[in-house]
């Protein structure tokens, strides 16, 4: 179980790590966040498998409808522990990129389970998808990643680089709650212990105003809410998901 107390003592050794320690000790800090997020995001994905299926469902058809293009070669960031394999089609390609080496194991043990899917991963940051060349993916998938990413613009801008015209970028992320609303203030409250503890996870992020302005050519998006019952996840409980057309 995962509660504000967990996480703000995480915030604690990792500040001590940055401030007061020595280079070893930072990167011990460093290392047991990142062992620390696979954890939590496991427990997240698992804790909400069904209230997340109904979306996952609607922006993935896309794949499905595109024209008989086998194999497909998916992209996705921040794979996690492959949360959305069930919604892809066989005969799929995906390259998985992630910035966390401890999701590997559970990704790899996973993608065992989906025989006519070729998965591979790779470390790195959507701000830099290098080892891609322009315009050579059918789609990319960023699902609760972008609000992570130190620079979001950058990111699009390398999704939108490395879609072929017509591609399909899929998405579905936790959005800054309304203004005014007691959300709102908590999630502002919580902003820094926040980003510590979470692999700098920003709960004011605006992704879909960026998304908005990215330069896609057609955008089919949703605001919405997700009904979470446990009281740490009402803080990413609005949501923005859709697909972009390059």
């Amino acid at each position: 179980m995962f509660c504000i107390e967990k996480i703000l003592a995480l915030v604690v050794v990792l500040v001590a790590g940055i401030l007061f320690l020595g280079p070893r000790l930072r990167r011990w800090a460093n290392k047991r966040s990142k062992i620390w997020f696979n954890d939590f995001n496991k427990q997240y994905l698992k804790d909400c498998k069904e209230l997340f299926r109904p979306t996952q469902e609607k922006i993935f058809k896309c794949l499905h409808q595109m024209p008989e293009i086998r194999p497909l070669k998916v992209v996705e960031i921040g794979a996690g522990a492959g949360a959305n394999f069930d919604f892809l089609p066989k005969n799929t390609e995906l390259v998985c990129i992630d910035p966390n080496e401890y999701a590997k194991k559970d990704l790899l043990i996973k993608a065992e389970q989906y025989p006519d899917i070729k998965v591979t991963f790779e470390i790195g940051v959507a701000e830099d998808l290098s080892s891609l060349a322009d315009e050579s993916v059918d789609a990319v998938i960023a699902t609760h990643v972008l609000c992570s990413v130190k620079d979001l613009n950058q990111s699009l801008k390398e999704v939108l680089r490395v879609l072929k015209k017509g591609g399909k970028f899929m998405f579905m992320e936790h959005i800054e709650d309304v203004n005014g609303s007691r959300i709102h203030f908590w999630q502002h409250f919580l902003k820094v212990p926040w980003h510590f503890a979470l692999q700098g996870c920003n709960l004011t992020r605006t992704t879909n105003v960026s998304i908005q302005k990215a330069g896609f050519s057609n955008i089919e998006m949703d605001i919405f809410e997700l009904g979470f019952k446990k009281t740490l996840f009402k803080l990413i409980g609005r949501h923005c998901a859709g697909v972009a057309t390059k």
